[in-house]
This record gives C-alpha cells, sequence and structure tokens, in this order.
C-alpha cells in the first residue's frame, strides 16, 4: 500500500500527513507524546481509527476495504 505527502489548494504537501493508493488520509500527530495516526476513509471528515503505527494503519484500511468493521481504537470491539 503506498501513501504520498497530501497537498493542501495550493499544491503544497501537508506536513504529517499522506493518502494512501486507496484513497485514504493518514494524519501523524503526538498524543502524550505518543505518536498517533489518524486514518481516515475517502470521502469522509471524520477519522474512522486512531493507530499507533504504520502496520496498524495498513490492518485498519485493509480491514475497512474488505468491508469488515474495524475498531476506533486498537484494541477495543468493532
Amino acid at each position: 500500500m503506498g501513501w504520498a505527502p497530501k497537498k493542501n489548494r495550493d499544491g503544497q504537501p501537508t506536513p504529517g500527513c499522506w493518502i494512501t493508493d486507496g484513497g485514504y488520509t493518514v494524519a501523524e500527530f503526538l498524543v502524550y507524546d505518543q505518536q498517533v495516526y489518524a486514518v481516515t476513509a475517502p470521502g469522509e471528515s471524520v477519522a474512522m481509527a486512531y493507530r499507533p503505527g504504520r502496520d496498524g494503519v495498513v490492518a485498519a484500511i485493509t480491514d475497512h476495504m474488505a468491508g469488515r468493521a474495524v475498531a476506533k481504537f486498537e484494541g477495543e470491539g468493532a
């Protein structure tokens, strides 16, 4: 699954934000010094999942694309 820097309206890359080949937006931020990624599905404006690393992001996107339920937070029931 490829990620490319997401660009703003002016075509400039948005720091800490990527778009996947499938159109999912992934945004990186810190919560209490912990790196977290918010995953937003194509066409949506609210994150569907939050994950602590790339592997969790890829798993959440893969599950969502397959029509499986995705927990908002890793370790939570979907």
